[in-house]
């Protein structure tokens, strides 16, 4: 293995049993504050997707996302934490959530999808998880059809000011929190820049104290 691949291998790990050890009180924790995110995110993924949409949620966690998507689309979520999905699935079959097709332990660097799989690509607070977020987005691309969205919620760190130094302190805890809270735009927008089908419908900071912001990016239709 190379040192590139050993090293996103070793923050991949961390991200896992961060996440792993999170599930049990990850409701608790991570409801409320990140509900007005996860909201608009699924309002907008709903929307993009249509009646009988395919839906792709990367990071899908315990599944706080899928009662707020609307019940005429088909949703497949995926997570690299086994201990979260199993709440994820005690959270659908509890609330009879229909709309959900599918929850499946996945890395989503490497999705198990073939090609133009989805309608929507969804990734609720993912990328400043994952260890190689290019990766992921170039997965999520391959696998959304031609003229669908992919929608990304997410903190971007400051450049400057009390947020920035708060943020520098937090990082170097990232291993242990399972996020990177130095988090640049740019590990995002750099990506999307290169990508000629790439097109930003939305850009829009996000309650709690517009802490996060909410991307809509469509995929050219083919022939476009």
């Amino acid at each position: 293995m190379n040192p590139m691949n050993a090293t996103q291998a070793y923050a991949g790990h961390n991200a896992e049993a961060a996440y792993s050890r999170w599930a049990p009180v990850y409701d608790l924790i991570f409801d409320l504050p990140f509900h007005p995110g996860r909201a608009a995110a699924a309002r907008a993924a709903g929307a993009a997707a249509g009646p009988g949409g395919e839906i792709l949620v990367v990071g899908v966690g315990t599944g706080l996302e899928l009662p707020l998507l609307p019940g005429n689309v088909l949703a497949t979520g995926i997570d690299i934490s086994a201990p979260m999905l199993r709440a994820a699935r005690a959270r659908v079959e509890c609330e009879g959530l229909a709309q959900v097709k599918g929850l499946h332990v996945m890395d989503a660097a490497a999705l198990e999808f073939p090609d133009a799989a989805f309608d929507v690509a969804l990734a609720p607070y993912v990328m400043s998880v994952v260890p190689a977020p290019a990766r992921v987005l170039d997965e999520m691309w391959r696998v959304l059809r031609p003229g669908g969205q992919m929608v990304l919620m997410n903190h971007f760190s400051a450049e400057r000011g009390a947020r920035a130094r708060i943020e520098a302190v937090l990082e170097k805890s990232a291993g242990w929190l399972g996020w990177h809270p130095q988090f640049p735009y740019g590990a995002v927008g750099d990506w999307i820049a290169a990508h000629e089908d790439a097109t930003i419908l939305e850009r829009r900071r996000i309650a709690p104290f517009r802490l996060f912001t909410l991307l809509r990016v469509q995929k050219a239709a083919e022939g476009a």
